[in-house]
């Protein structure tokens, strides 16, 4: 995983200010799976979890269906410090069956970042069912902003308006080539 080295800082200075350290598709493509394993976590599913033959000692990639821990992605909302975060984050047998899953790997290093995104002016606060998803969103862009030593506000700015759904429900050049007249054949006379 990338971490951010503030000693880079002064390597990549601009003339007006910083350089951009992550476009908005390097951030779309970090944040959406993390998106996707919030909804894991809070709804369960088939999964693939690493499991350890009996007979041999090897260690085997498998299917299974891992149950949801909404009361972890409750915990997660409710927690006020870091700390709380990354206890949650031990305790949670879900993330234990996940070892490689994108949430459970920057979950507990970014713990600080998790927290200061919820404190965000721009966090939706409300207990409505539909802010369940722009919840998972922000929290989303906010980690993989973090990933790359982007603030969740910018994070948020730099990925845009919209929802995962709309932003991977028709890629960009699928759109352009619909606004395309298409080509009539020409008769031969």
């Amino acid at each position: 995983m990338f971490c951010y080295n503030s000693s880079e800082s002064i390597e990549n200075m601009g003339l007006r200010g910083p350089k951009q350290l992550a476009s908005r598709g390097l951030l779309i493509s970090t944040a959406y799976p993390i998106y996707e394993e919030f909804w894991a976590l809070a709804q369960g599913g088939r999964r693939g979890v690493l499991q350890k033959e009996s007979d041999e000692s090897r260690t085997v990639f498998r299917g299974a269906n891992i149950p949801a821990e909404p009361d972890t992605i409750i915990a997660l909302l409710e927690s006020k410090t870091a700390t709380e975060v990354r206890e949650i984050s031990r305790n949670s047998s879900w993330m234990a069956k996940q070892p490689f899953s994108p949430l459970t790997r920057c979950l507990p290093l970014l713990a600080e970042q998790f927290q200061d995104a919820k404190r965000e002016k721009k966090f939706p606060n409300s207990d409505r069912r539909s802010s369940v998803a722009k919840k998972f969103w922000f929290l989303a862009c906010a980690l993989a902003g973090a990933q790359y030593g982007v603030s969740p506000r910018r994070a948020v700015n730099i990925i845009g308006p919209g929802k995962p759904e709309e932003i991977f429900g028709q890629p960009e050049w699928r759109s352009s080539l619909a606004k395309r007249k298409p080509k009539t054949a020409r008769r031969k006379d």
